[in-house]
């Protein structure tokens, strides 16, 4: 991460999910700001998204040397570019729910600069990774030093992908975004070689 992200050269990282002790949990919605010591932005997120907002597969209290107060990672991890679609977005269309995403979706593509992009676009099968970069994206004018990184698994043995194979989906899912060349501030994709389950819970103890 601290290659794909420069500014976090030198961070250190207090991982607060997910942990064997609660049995990896995920955390969302006001749970996720409570577990990053963001509580008071919960009414502020409760005005942004609607209950059910994204499922965080790991976060992380972010410290770096020389700045005061702490910033945040948000994690999201894939094993194979079929996961980064999805059956889109689950709140019915006309709901209030539904308008409040469309709205903040709206919102994030006129940050990001994306051309010639209708919500709708990113209501469909990558509304996952449209709702995680509006989350980024409304943190940071908040004050809040926020990171993103799609954890992308390299010869994950149930469904082996190449780092080749994952940069062309990469590319591809920019393109139906409709994202600028130029990278989104604070977001950034990270290869790791996939491991095995007795790898992972040995790197615990």
């Amino acid at each position: 991460m601290r290659a794909e992200l420069a500014d976090l050269a030198g961070a250190r990282f207090e991982w607060k999910s997910p942990l064997a002790g609660e049995r990896y949990a995920e955390y969302w919605d006001k749970a996720f700001l409570q577990r990053v010591g963001l509580d008071q932005y919960a009414t502020d997120l409760a005005a942004f998204w609607p209950t059910g907002g994204p499922h965080w597969d790991a976060l992380a209290v972010v410290a770096q040397s020389g700045k005061s107060g702490s910033g945040v990672l948000l994690v999201e991890g894939k094993s194979y570019p079929g996961e980064l679609y999805g059956g889109g977005a689950g709140a019915k269309p006309g709901s209030s729910s539904r308008e409040l995403i469309e709205k903040s979706l709206a919102w994030t593509q006129r940050q990001l600069g994306v051309p010639d992009a209708t919500v709708d676009d990113w209501c469909g099968p990558l509304y996952q990774s449209a709702n995680r970069l509006a989350h980024l994206c409304w943190l940071r004018p908040l004050g809040v030093r926020a990171w993103l990184v799609h954890l992308l698994f390299v010869d994950d043995p149930h469904s082996p992908t190449s780092a080749v194979a994952w940069e062309l989906a990469l590319e591809r899912v920019n393109q139906e975004l409709g994202l600028p060349t130029t990278p989104v501030p604070g977001a950034a994709h990270v290869l790791l070689p996939a491991g095995t389950r007795e790898e992972l819970i040995g790197a615990e103890d």
